[in-house]
């Protein structure tokens, strides 16, 4: 283990030179990778954003597959379902459902963005049986649907939302075990210290001992990535 346990940023898109904190950068397929420094990981994937004609989007799930064989891409994403999105929803359905196999295929956790389709992530969860994490990023669903979620497995991952004037957001953030909590800048111009600092304040625990659970979260779910280079 590292000493001392450093800050987890499970999602992020610019790249961080870092030596404090363990990030993981969000890559578009055939985006370059920086050299390894022990702690900048990476993330491919084809998000429903970007869904385009059967054809173009198989050439890039070619490159998401090429990419995940690189040894310090540790997750598949982000993917997932977006219905506010102007792209083709049954195409996205099909291309999140290949990279949730291509993430079985490899053992590496899933990273998701669902924009008013948890129904359909469910769906797809309940067919595939999947071993591997599936991770709701930048996650702000209800209590309701979050109580269905936790019950097969998920994760969430929190970030921005957390300084939103948003009581729902508070209430389930204190609702969620520490075990299934990770934190991410996403396209935020800042540290991830400051989601841990507004989280810690949220659960009124020390910031130490979100800092050792998510640290504990991240080790069992992507095992193999201590001594990567």
């Amino acid at each position: 283990m590292m000493n001392p346990i450093p800050f987890i940023d499970i999602h992020t898109h610019p790249f961080r030179n870092e030596t404090e904190t363990v990030t993981v950068q969000n890559l578009f397929p055939g985006d370059g990778f920086a050299a390894f420094s022990g702690r900048n990981f990476y993330s491919v994937g084809l998000h429903p954003w970007h869904i385009k004609s059967p054809d173009e989007n198989n050439e890039k799930l070619i490159m998401v597959k090429e990419a995940l064989d690189f040894n310090h891409v540790i997750f598949v994403g982000e993917c997932g379902l977006d219905k506010k999105a102007i792209t083709n929803f049954e195409e996205q359905k099909r291309v999140f459902e290949a990279q949730a196999i291509m993430a079985e295929e490899f053992e590496y956790p899933l990273i998701i963005h669902c924009v008013k389709a948890y129904n359909e992530v469910l769906e797809l969860h309940k067919k595939l049986k999947p071993a591997m994490s599936w991770i709701m990023h930048s996650y702000n669903g209800n209590i309701q649907i979050t109580q269905q979620i936790l019950n097969k497995g998920f994760l969430f991952s929190f970030g921005e939302n957390l300084f939103k004037s948003n009581p729902k957001t508070v209430e389930l953030f204190q609702f969620l075990p520490l075990n299934t909590i990770f934190f991410e800048t996403d396209e935020f111009d800042g540290e991830v210290e400051k989601m841990y600092q507004k989280a810690a304040e949220i659960r009124e625990i020390p910031i130490g001992d979100l800092k050792m659970a998510v640290w504990e979260n991240f080790n069992r779910i992507e095992k193999r990535w201590v001594g990567r280079s």
